[in-house]
């Protein structure tokens, strides 16, 4: 696709939710736009169709390569640039602000997805649209947009759900946060921000707690603090007396001796 933009402009827009602008475009060493400065009330999504971009949200920085893309609006608290950047872009006017889940979000599309926009964009590249057609065009975009970011969501929530799972049955295996992110083909700083999110603890500290809930009935069927910390998953006893107390607030040994109070 080649390079352009287009705007929509109306005399009389009766405050409809409408496109706003639509394009292909291309990144350069002086493509950088701060959200923060921008006065237009917009909402914009904006793809990679080749190269890479860049999406500043806070202190965070993304990554946007083939096929990823954001979400927002405009102002907001993020910037966006890059050199090597080939991308298509819609743009909404703000009156759609109040559909809008979260300020700014980044996910990838399915190849399906993006060839959906393509068209669209082709569509209305030279296509006259009264504020009519143009209202009932942005809203249906505007509802396929949210699905594909919804679907997306919930993939990652199977996978995240997935990881769990494994936890749950494999917990006195030799579970590493290496392990989970190469199995489930997550990097792992995503597999930890998504299972934080999730279950509102980093994987690793998910595991050490399904380890000390298992160790509790072993240690009150007598079993050594040694053997326990083994059939767990703990490398050591030492060690597992460590996590016990932060856990617990007491040893496995003073745990084992409360039994004693309930004969």
């Amino acid at each position: 696709m080649q390079n352009f933009v287009r705007q929509f402009h109306y005399i009389d827009d009766r405050h409809l939710p409408l496109i706003r602008g639509i394009g292909v475009g291309q990144g350069s060493i002086h493509y950088d736009w701060d959200a923060r400065n921008r006065k237009e009330q917009l909402i914009v999504l904006q793809v990679t169709l080749k190269g890479q971009g860049f999406i500043q949200i806070g202190d965070k920085t993304v990554s946007l390569t083939q096929n990823k893309g954001f979400f927002a609006k405009i102002p907001g608290n993020y910037r966006y640039f890059g050199e090597d950047w080939h991308f298509l872009f819609v743009e909404f006017s703000g009156s759609m602000i109040q559909w809008l889940d979260t300020s700014v979000t980044v996910f990838k599309l399915s190849e399906a997805f993006i060839e959906l926009l393509q068209r669209f964009i082709l569509d209305l590249k030279t296509q006259e649209l009264t504020v009519t057609q143009n209202a009932k065009a942005a809203f249906a975009l505007f509802l396929d947009i949210k699905d594909e970011v919804q679907k997306e969501t919930q993939q990652k929530a199977d996978i995240i759900k997935t990881v769990k799972e494994y936890i749950d049955e494999h917990y006195f295996d030799d579970i590493s946060l290496e392990f989970l992110s190469e199995k489930y083909k997550l990097s792992k700083y995503k597999l930890i921000r998504q299972f934080e999110v999730a279950y509102n603890s980093p994987p690793i500290h998910y595991l050490k707690k399904v380890r000390i809930l298992h160790s509790l009935s072993l240690l009150w069927e007598d079993n050594a603090v040694d053997v326990v910390a083994k059939k767990v998953g703990f490398s050591t006893g030492n060690y597992f007396s460590k996590v016990f107390k932060k856990e617990m607030g007491i040893s496995p040994s003073e745990y084992k001796n409360r039994k004693s109070h309930y004969y």
